[in-house]
C-alpha cells in the first residue's frame, strides 16, 4: 500500500473516530465523567437531604458546588505560600460536611427544659422556632414543617385567660433569649475546649442536644439565620444564602445590602408572637449584618408588624465606598434605639487598647496585631475579629436589655443575639490559631454576662436562655489535608470548555448567563460532570508562580465531591434520596452516638 493511500485511510479513520466522539461527548468532554446520580450516591442520603433543603429554585445559582471535605473555594491565591510559615489564611465554610454542620443546641430554663438532660435525638436548628411556639402555648400562623425540640414543653400554670396569649393554662417565660455564636459549631469549640467554661457549666442546668446539626446545606450565614427564626429550611423560607438571584434575574445580596427583608418568604416565630400580642412584645436583635435579620423577621415591612429593634454593625458604607464603624439599621422597617444612634467609638477604642496583655506578653500587640491595625479606618473589616469587639457587642446587648426593660411585663419578649466575632476571627486568622481561642473565651464571658443580667432583672426560672451556632469553621487545609480552590480559575476553565456562559462563581454555587447557555446549547448536567472530574492540576493557572510547590502526587486529586444543577435538585424526591447510599465520605455522617450519659427528659 502506498504512503499516499495510508495517509488517506488514516485521515478517514481519524474523522470517523472524531465524529463518533463528538456524538458521545459534546464539546470534547471525556466519556467517563460522573453523572449527578453517581455523585449524589457517593455523597450520601443525609447530605443530599440537606442540599435539597438548601436550594431555592430561581434564586440559587444554577449549579450548586460541593467541594470534597476540607476543600473550599476562595479567589485567586498565592501558590508561593504553600509549605511556608505564612500560608494563605482565607477560608470559606459553605460545605455540607459534619465538621461544619454539627452545632450545639443548649436550652436552659425551668420548667420548660429539664436540667442536666443530654439527648441524642437527631435534631437540627429548624426545631428551635417550633419549640418556642410550644413553650408559648401556640403561635398563630407559624408553619409546622419542623417538629419542636424533644424534651422542651409548655409548663402548666394558673389558668388565667388573657386574650392573645395562646394556651391560658401555660406558664410563660418573661423572655426567650437566644444567642447564636456565628462560626461556633462543635469543631470550633472543641478546638479550644478550655475557652468556654460558662457554656460548659450551663449544660448542667440545661437540656443539651448532642446530635444537632444545621439541617440544610450549604452552611452559609444568611440561609441559616432565617431557619432559626422561621423554623423552615431555605427551600421554604426563600433565602438561599448571602447571595441570590433576584426577580429581575440579577445576582444580588439577599438583604439588598440595606437590611431589606423583602425576600424572606415566611414569617418568624418572633413577629407572629408579637402580632398575636398586638405588637406589645419586645422583639429585638443585636447582630452584625442584614443577613441575620431572618432571626426576628420583617419588622414594619410586614402588614400588621411594627418596627422591631435591630442593632446591626456597619463596617463599610457600600454606597459611599468608604469604611465606617457604627451601629445602624434600615429605619424604614426597624428601629435603632436612640441611645445607640451615636456609636461610642471611644469605648471600643479603649477596649482595643487593653488587648495587649491578653496574649500573655506585654509588647504593644495582641498576638502580633497592633492597636493601629484595628483602628485604621481603611481596615474596618478586621475590627470585629477581636475580643474588644466581643466586649463592645456585649455592652450593646446589655444597653438594649436595660433600656427596653426586656422581660419586665406579662408579655413574653423575644431577644436574638448574633455573636459574629468567632466567625470573623476564623476568617481572619483561622479557627486553629490562638486569636480564635481568645475571641471564643471573651464570647463565653459575654454570654455569661447576658444570663447574669437576666437573673438580676427577670429572675431565675422566669426565662428561657438558649445557646447555639450557625455552622462550624474550616481549618487551614495545610493541616487538614484539604485544598484551596481558585474560583477564578474554575470559572476560566468552565468557560474554556463551554463558552462564555458564567456570570459568577461564589464559594457556594455558579450563576450562569441563561441566554448564553441556551444559545450555546449547554447542558448543565455536562457542566456538573466536568466539575465532578476537576482536579488540583486543572485548577492551577498556567504560568502561576509557585507551581513547583504543588506536590506532584496531588495533581490528579479530585476537588469536588459533586456538583448539581437546580433542575436536578428540584427533581429529587424523598424516595430517591432515601435510595442513595450512606455516603463514601466519613464526613457524610451527620450524627454521632452519644448513648453514655444520656438521660431521658
Amino acid at each position: 500500500m502506498s504512503k499516499r493511500v495510508l495517509i488517506v485511510v488514516a485521515t478517514a479513520l481519524l474523522v470517523a473516530v472524531a465524529g463518533a466522539y463528538a456524538l458521545r461527548a459534546p464539546a470534547g468532554l471525556p466519556e467517563d465523567l460522573p453523572t449527578q446520580d453517581e455523585m449524589a450516591n457517593a455523597i450520601g442520603a443525609d447530605i443530599m437531604t440537606n442540599l435539597y433543603r438548601g436550594h431555592v429554585p430561581e434564586r440559587s445559582g444554577e449549579l450548586m458546588l460541593v467541594p470534597r471535605p476540607h476543600n473550599f473555594l476562595i479567589g485567586e491565591w498565592d501558590l508561593t505560600t504553600l509549605g511556608t510559615d505564612t500560608p494563605t489564611m482565607s477560608t470559606s465554610h459553605p460545605n455540607p460536611w459534619n465538621y461544619l454542620a454539627r452545632v450545639p443546641i443548649i436550652v436552659h430554663g425551668k420548667p420548660w427544659a429539664k436540667a442536666g438532660a443530654v439527648l441524642d435525638d437527631e435534631v437540627d436548628i429548624s426545631n428551635l422556632a417550633p419549640a418556642y411556639a410550644e413553650i408559648l402555648g401556640g403561635v398563630e400562623g407559624l408553619e409546622d414543617t419542623s417538629e419542636p425540640l424533644p424534651g422542651i414543653e409548655r409548663a402548666q400554670g394558673p389558668c388565667l385567660r388573657q386574650p392573645g396569649r395562646g394556651d391560658p393554662c401555660a406558664k410563660l417565660p418573661k423572655v426567650i433569649f437566644t444567642v447564636v455564636i456565628d462560626g461556633g459549631g462543635w469543631n470550633a469549640l472543641q478546638q479550644h475546649a478550655d475557652a468556654w467554661p460558662f457554656i460548659d457549666a450551663l449544660r448542667d442546668s440545661s437540656t443539651t442536644y448532642t446530635n444537632a446539626h444545621i439541617g440544610s446545606a450549604p452552611s452559609i450565614t444568611g440561609a441559616l439565620h432565617a431557619t432559626f427564626g422561621t423554623g423552615l429550611y431555605p427551600i421554604d423560607h426563600g433565602i438561599p444564602g448571602n447571595q441570590m438571584r433576584g426577580p429581575d434575574g440579577e445576582n444580588t445580596d439577599s438583604w439588598l445590602q440595606n437590611a431589606d427583608p423583602r425576600y424572606l418568604d415566611a414569617p418568624t416565630v418572633s413577629e407572629l408572637w408579637d402580632e398575636q400580642n398586638k405588637n406589645k412584645a419586645v422583639v429585638a436583635t443585636v447582630s452584625y449584618e442584614g443577613w441575620h435579620l431572618g432571626m426576628i423577621g420583617h419588622g414594619a415591612q410586614r402588614e400588621g408588624g411594627d418596627k422591631d429593634i435591630a442593632v446591626l454593625w456597619e463596617a463599610q458604607d457600600l454606597e459611599a465606598d468608604e469604611a465606617v464603624s457604627e451601629w445602624w439599621i434600615n429605619e424604614d422597617y426597624y428601629e435603632l434605639p436612640e441611645y445607640l444612634e451615636e456609636t461610642d467609638i471611644s469605648t471600643l477604642e479603649a477596649y482595643e487598647e487593653q488587648l495587649d496583655p491578653r496574649d500573655g506578653l506585654v509588647d504593644d500587640t495582641w498576638y502580633g496585631h497592633t492597636v493601629e491595625q484595628f483602628q485604621d479606618p481603611e481596615n474596618g473589616l478586621l475590627r470585629p475579629g477581636s475580643p474588644a469587639f466581643v466586649r463592645f457587642t456585649g455592652d450593646a446587648v446589655i444597653d438594649v436589655m436595660r433600656n427596653e426593660k426586656v422581660g419586665r411585663d406579662d408579655i413574653t419578649d423575644m431577644f436574638w443575639v448574633e455573636m459574629k466575632m468567632p466567625d470573623y476571627a476564623g476568617h481572619a486568622w483561622n479557627v486553629i490559631n490562638a486569636e480564635q481561642e481568645d475571641v471564643i473565651r471573651e464570647t463565653d464571658r459575654q454570654i455569661a454576662r447576658m444570663k447574669k443580667e437576666l437573673d438580676r432583672t427577670v429572675g431565675k426560672d422566669n426565662y428561657v436562655f438558649a445557646v447555639t451556632a450557625d455552622h462550624g469553621q474550616e481549618p487551614l487545609p495545610d493541616v487538614s489535608g484539604g485544598w484551596r480552590i481558585n474560583s477564578k480559575e474554575l470559572q476560566r476553565d468552565i468557560e474554556d470548555q463551554f463558552g462564555n456562559v458564567v456570570e459568577k462563581v461564589t464559594p457556594v454555587d455558579v450563576y450562569f448567563d441563561r441566554d448564553a447557555l441556551a444559545e450555546a446549547d449547554v447542558d448543565l448536567a455536562d457542566v456538573a460532570g466536568y466539575v465532578g472530574a476537576y482536579t488540583i492540576g486543572d485548577n492551577i493557572p498556567e504560568g502561576k508562580p509557585g507551581q513547583d510547590r504543588v506536590p506532584e502526587a496531588r495533581l490528579d486529586e479530585l476537588l469536588f465531591a459533586g456538583a448539581f444543577s437546580t433542575d436536578y435538585l428540584s427533581a429529587l424526591t424523598a424516595d430517591k434520596i432515601e435510595a442513595f447510599d450512606a455516603g463514601a465520605y466519613p464526613e457524610s455522617d451527620l450524627y454521632l452516638p452519644f448513648e453514655e450519659d444520656t438521660v431521658e427528659p
